[in-house]
């Protein structure tokens, strides 16, 4: 077996990446549809959240994403009449975020196709592995997390050349 194939962060790429394409051209399309991959994971987010109240601050701690990103890509989606911020009786300047019932019923049939994509990708496995499957996945996941934490702790203090644009090029992940 090559090196590269056995590299855990190459399949996981390869597998976005295959996983993307095959959304891409079997996902159902719509008059006001999500333009972005961004915004269609803001839309799954609220769908799955709407018995609780999301904010902007909810949004970009879920998706690694400046205040600017999601502030602009917020106002994007509310524009194209995907979302509605209504500001909150104790603090008017707290904006709750919610779907429109046209991206409600979008989102909704986007779920069915995903989970239609779940049991694609699941098919030869048992209900145990696909568990363990998750387990693990959730392992990476956590392990990950950890090292950017780490990765962002020596960045506040760079010692080496190079290292705040590695850091700007991090930004774009």
């Amino acid at each position: 077996m090559e090196q590269k194939d056995r590299r855990l962060a190459f399949k996981l790429r390869v597998l976005h990446n295959q996983i993307k394409c095959i959304i891409h051209r079997s996902a159902p399309h719509f008059e006001k549809a999500p333009q972005s991959q961004l915004q269609g994971g803001i839309l799954g987010y609220l769908y799955h959240h709407q018995d609780q109240p999301v904010y902007q601050r909810d949004i970009e701690k879920e998706f690694r994403i400046s205040r600017a990103t999601a502030t602009n890509t917020l106002q994007v989606m509310e524009k194209n009449g995907l979302i509605v911020r209504k500001a909150v009786d104790r603090d008017a300047r707290l904006k709750r975020i919610q779907m429109t019932e046209e991206a409600m019923q979008g989102h909704k049939k986007i779920e069915e196709h995903m989970d239609m994509l779940d049991r694609r990708m699941t098919e030869g496995l048992s209900d145990g592995e696909v568990e363990e499957l998750h387990r693990l996945l959730d392992v990476v996941f956590q392990n990950l997390e950890e090292f950017q934490e780490e990765l962002e702790e020596r960045s506040s203090h760079p010692e080496q050349d190079g290292e705040e644009e590695r850091e700007r090029e991090c930004d774009k992940c």
